[in-house]
């Protein structure tokens, strides 16, 4: 006979009874109050159900009518199951909880799973949904992505109508080589964004005025235009949005919180990363460029220029205001290893 000492639950009402539980050989159990030995409940056989051991956390043997007995003596919990052969499979998480070697192994594998499905398995996801969307959900993105613009960073362009109009018939056979993608060229005042473009979900392309400014002639508009139907054509404006949302989800299912101090270890990853997946996005981009380019018999020389002109101003500002700048080289590669097969 083996006798366990613990609490007695009826199902009843939530009193809880000193008890201690004893199991006979044969399997039989009797449940007895502890002050005076009176009979709590008795069974002919080893008919209970064993919460699995978890560190140290009090054991509960579930009897047929919803009664409870609980109790902290765990070794005696387990020398019961062991003799009538009832092993849960998650013993193997108490076995390998109590050793420093398992835990070493899987917060090794933990980690590696992390890297893994952040490093592959969110942007192939991300690609495959982002290919998948209906047309719909890029307009209302875009509408709404503009819409904030307008109201916090742009303001109306200033350029004169002669010059958007001349610009856009520059842009016209670009345009027409790209049917399927509803190409549509915007003109905004940057403000503090300063010389910059940038490619919506749903084929709208913004250039600054302070872009157009800078470039002292079309053709390197031309580039920066076919760099920017690289982002359209790979989708990277909602691939950026669904991997946000994926790490975020990914980050949160294998942590299992995000509260106090732990946002800022859960940020920083997500930002790091989004960094290092805008630059690549950027280098596919220029590709996509230098190949239209080429292909098209477009010279490449005037779009290296014109990012170096945006780079030698930037760095103007940046120094003269002390201050980070949000120009059009704030996510991009580096200057010299971009510009590098543009100007061979």
């Amino acid at each position: 006979m083996i006798s366990i000492t613990g609490q007695w639950y009826d199902s009843k009402t939530s009193a809880q009874v000193g008890a201690v539980c004893r199991i006979y050989d044969n399997g039989a159990i009797k449940v007895e109050r502890l002050e005076d030995g009176t009979s709590l409940v008795s069974l002919p056989r080893f008919d209970v159900k064993v919460s699995p051991r978890l560190g140290d956390i009090p054991r509960s043997l579930y009897f047929p009518n919803g009664e409870k007995f609980e109790t902290q003596d765990n070794d005696t919990v387990d020398q019961v199951l062991k003799q009538f052969k009832r092993h849960s499979w998650l013993r193997l998480v108490h076995l390998m909880e109590s050793r420093k070697r398992y835990v070493l192994l899987a917060l090794a594998i933990l980690l590696l799973s992390l890297w893994g499905v952040m490093q592959y398995g969110v942007p192939a996801a991300a690609k495959f949904i982002a290919f998948r969307l209906p047309p719909s959900v890029n307009d209302v993105a875009s509408q709404r992505t503009l819409d904030a613009l307008d109201r916090s960073l742009l303001h109306p362009s200033e350029l004169e109508e002669a010059t958007r109009r001349r610009i856009i018939d520059h842009f016209q056979p670009v345009i027409e080589d790209h049917p399927g993608y509803r190409l549509k060229i915007l003109f905004r005042k940057g403000n503090s964004l300063g010389p910059n473009a940038f490619a919506l979900p749903n084929g709208t392309i913004v250039f600054t005025d302070e872009m157009v400014a800078l470039s002292e002639n079309d053709d390197g508009l031309t580039g920066i235009l076919a760099h920017e139907i690289g982002h359209v054509v790979h989708r990277h404006g909602m691939r950026t949005v669904i991997q946000d949302s994926l790490l975020s989800f990914t980050l949160l299912a294998m942590t299992g919180d995000v509260s106090g101090s732990s946002e800022l270890f859960l940020g920083l990853p997500v930002l790091l990363t989004q960094l290092a997946y805008s630059r690549e996005f950027e280098r596919q981009a220029d590709r996509y460029a230098l190949d239209y380019l080429r292909s098209h018999g477009t010279p490449t020389t005037p779009f290296a220029q014109l990012i170096r002109r945006i780079d030698r101003e930037m760095k103007a500002k940046s120094v003269a205001s002390n201050e980070k700048w949000l120009g059009y080289l704030s996510t991009h590669p580096m200057t010299e290893e971009r510009l590098k097969d543009f100007e061979e």
